[in-house]
């Protein structure tokens, strides 16, 4: 279905050094223990979709998504468009700045 998250990866953002996550087609369920990072996902997808960081209640800046002891990290969310070869892939560097660099597809856009 257009519009599907097909995978999320992350790099140095919030509690993860690195993740990459193929959510399946239908329902997906985040479950894990206390710190696990769930709340992370979460965050990831809005903050990677154009959700302001307010938006979250967790943190007034950006930059406060990026992992302790790291200069810069990303959010990079793939989507399935309207054919099912025609993904969508839309990317967010994030630094401690509290800057943002977006790529749509592979190119810069701002």
């Amino acid at each position: 279905m257009p519009g599907n998250i097909l995978e999320i990866e992350l790099h140095n953002f919030m509690t993860f050094d690195y993740l990459k996550c193929k959510p399946g087609p239908r329902l997906n369920l985040v479950i894990g223990p206390n710190g696990s990072g769930k709340s992370s996902l979460v965050c990831a997808i809005a903050l990677g979709l154009c959700g302001e960081p307010q938006l979250l209640g967790r943190a007034t800046s950006v930059g406060a998504y990026v992992k302790r002891g790291e200069e810069s990290g990303h959010v990079k969310i793939t989507l399935r468009g309207d054919q099912k070869e025609e993904n969508i892939t839309i990317m967010r560097k994030i630094n401690t700045s509290n800057k943002s660099e977006w790529f749509f597809n592979g190119g810069i856009f701002n």
